[in-house]
């Protein structure tokens, strides 16, 4: 009985499922033949939703919305503005295009249409007047040219102390990019939508650059990075500082926004610190040993930035946003940054004096005389502060004439040097004005071999001259050596007038012949000295023979200006004479006399066919007074 219950129960279950589900089928296909005219859920035509409509619903429900159509167009800035339908000429364009869609759903798949959207767009809806739009486009307030304003990039701001360099936003502008504004618009006119917005449709002209941009960001980063190095330059006595307020005006920017530090500037920068802190060649201040202050001026001694290497250097530490304290690169160094660079070791070398004295830490380790450069000969040793070379055992000086050697060869200025004179017995004095060396600082053997135990390469040398501290035996020296010259000079001054004088005694009788020897006479004689040329005794002889030469080349220029005038006269009776006189010469003749008779007394007697003239002149006369042919004698 139990048993038959549960059938009876299991039977009725099954027999409401099959009915539910019959139920459920029977629904399911009454509503696929639903939408068999009408469009599924989530159906969007044209940005529309058709949801359930017929193709003709669709049709009436979009010919509604564009009687009396208008879009409210959104600007970025400003005030909104519309177009309406009639504006642009909107109209409906049916061609069967909903049907067609319609006709391709299917209709049993309406169940998963409840979870879905499907968009159509159909082009054949609605349309425009293309020309229409364009014409009321530009009409709008939006559209004015002069009203909009170009945007701005994003850019990089001033540099600023502590802050360095910041991107400063864009500025969007209103400039309309007019074909992609009247294409999006004339789209969301055909999806008849309500309300177009151009910033969503991105109808403005942008920026090249916004503050997200990578060059933008990487040329903050890099121009942070520069103005962010800071070197400080150690000087001993002083320090100079370089950080972002000056690097941020080395700073430059090309077109592709690469970003480089000047190096014109840096090396203004470091020539600037040369310029500053350099001492090579610079006069020097000097406590001598004499108890005066005396000023060293020439010489390369010294502090001296190597101003390329630096500048090379100074571009990386830059580059590389470097914080660190430096020396820069020298090429040259000295002893001390304090005070004098020479410091409390050097060599003291008074060339008045012939007298040196080295120093070392402050101690006086040597003095003594010494020869220097010859004068008269124009070798002196040159004055200045300079740094030792090296030093050098048994070294061979050599130059044009000469070839010795030494023991010891310290030099610090070219080829001038301290070194041993082992064939000098006697140092200082005035001995360096006519008898002193090729330039170098001759010592005794023993006081340069202490120098040149003690010293060491780099050590300062400062030479220099003074006025009224020579030892009394150079000033002795120096009155002989004067009195010496004084005798030597009249000698010379005799013997060189002895040769004028017999010159002038040659002379002999002066004729023209005579012009070489008196211009050679008074040549030697303007080429003595004025103590010579008072001891020519015959000067007067000279004078006179100079004289007579004068008078002779005067009487020879007259001879031969007169013969030259004779010249013309001798030509004009050359042509008849020797010749048989005819009466037709007549005129040659007369003209002949004429010339001649205009000339000079001295010109005349220069006139040597003269006879030839005067012979003619009486054939003449006797051809004239002699009877013609065909005269008849006269009867008395």
């Amino acid at each position: 009985m139990k048993t038959t219950r549960k059938l009876n129960k299991k039977k009725l279950c099954m027999l409401i499922v099959a009915g539910a589900f019959l139920l459920l089928f029977a629904a399911y296909l009454i509503t696929a033949n639903y939408f068999n005219d009408r469009f599924l859920f989530g159906t969007i035509v044209n940005g529309k939703n058709v949801s359930g409509k017929t193709a003709e619903e669709v049709e009436q429900m979009i010919a509604s919305e564009v009687d009396g159509y208008q879009i409210k167009i959104v600007p970025r800035e400003g005030g909104e503005e519309y177009l309406t339908g009639d504006d642009v000429a909107l109209k409906t364009v049916f061609d069967g295009t909903l049907q067609r869609q319609l006709a391709k759903q299917n209709v049993f798949a309406w169940p998963a249409a409840l979870f879905r959207t499907s968009k159509v767009q159909v082009e054949t809806m609605v349309d425009y007047n293309q020309k229409r739009l364009q014409e009321a486009a530009a009409k709008l307030e939006v559209m004015d040219k002069a009203q909009m304003r170009e945007p701005l990039d994003a850019a990089i701001s001033e540099y600023l102390d502590a802050e360095g360099y910041k991107i400063l936003p864009e500025e969007q502008g209103t400039v309309v990019k007019e074909k992609k504004f009247l294409k999006a618009l004339g789209a969301a006119i055909l999806e008849l939508k309500d309300s177009f917005s151009m910033e969503d449709a991105k109808c403005y002209k942008k920026p090249k650059y916004t503050k997200k941009s990578k060059e933008l960001k990487k040329q903050a980063k890099t121009m942070n990075k520069y103005v962010g190095a800071s070197i400080t330059y150690d000087f001993g006595d002083g320090q100079e500082v370089l950080d972002g307020s000056t690097i941020h005006q080395w700073i430059a920017v090309d077109g592709q926004r690469n970003v480089s530090v000047s190096e014109e500037k840096i090396q203004e920068y470091v020539a600037s610190l040369a310029e500053k802190y350099n001492t090579a060649g610079r006069a020097k201040s000097l406590n001598s040993s004499y108890g005066m202050e005396v000023t060293v001026s020439g010489g390369d001694y010294g502090w001296k930035i190597d101003q390329e290497q630096e500048a090379a250097a100074l571009l990386e530490n830059i580059r590389n946003g470097e914080t660190l304290t430096k020396e820069p690169v020298y090429s040259q160094t000295a002893n001390s940054r304090g005070g004098n660079d020479y410091g409390d070791t050097y060599v003291e070398v008074n060339l008045t004096a012939q007298h040196l004295f080295y120093y070392k830490d402050g101690a006086l380790v040597v003095e003594s005389d010494f020869v220097s450069g010859n004068e008269a000969k124009g070798w002196s040793t040159p004055a200045g502060a300079y740094g030792l070379y090296y030093k050098q055992r048994d070294k061979t000086l050599r130059g044009e004439d000469y070839a010795t050697p030494v023991s010891f060869w310290m030099p610090f200025n070219g080829g001038v040097g301290f070194h041993d004179a082992t064939w000098r017995n006697k140092f200082g004095g005035s001995y360096y004005k006519r008898g002193g060396s090729h330039g170098c600082v001759n010592l005794p053997y023993s006081v340069a071999k202490t120098l040149y135990e003690n010293i060491e390469a780099g050590c300062a040398v400062l030479v220099y001259k003074t006025q009224g501290n020579e030892s009394a035996a150079a000033q002795d020296q120096e009155e002989q050596a004067q009195r010496e010259a004084q005798e030597q000079a009249q000698r010379a001054a005799q013997d060189q007038a002895a040769a004028v004088i017999q010159l002038i005694d040659a002379l002999g009788e002066i004729t023209l012949d005579s012009q070489g020897a008196v211009a050679n006479a008074r040549s030697q004689f303007e080429a003595l000295s004025s103590e010579a040329k008072a001891l020519v005794s015959n000067y007067s002889q000279l004078e006179a023979a100079e004289a007579r030469l004068g008078q002779l080349a005067a009487e020879s220029a007259a001879d031969q200006q007169a013969q030259a005038e004779a010249q013309t006269v001798i030509d004009a009776i050359n042509q008849f004479a020797g010749q048989e006189i005819t009466l037709d010469m007549r005129g040659m003749i007369e003209s002949a006399r004429a010339q001649f008779e205009q000339l000079s007394d001295a010109a005349k007697s220069k006139v040597s066919n003269y006879s030839a003239l005067e012979a003619a002149e009486i054939r003449l006369r006797e051809l004239e007074s002699e009877p013609t042919e065909g005269d008849a004698p006269v009867e008395g």
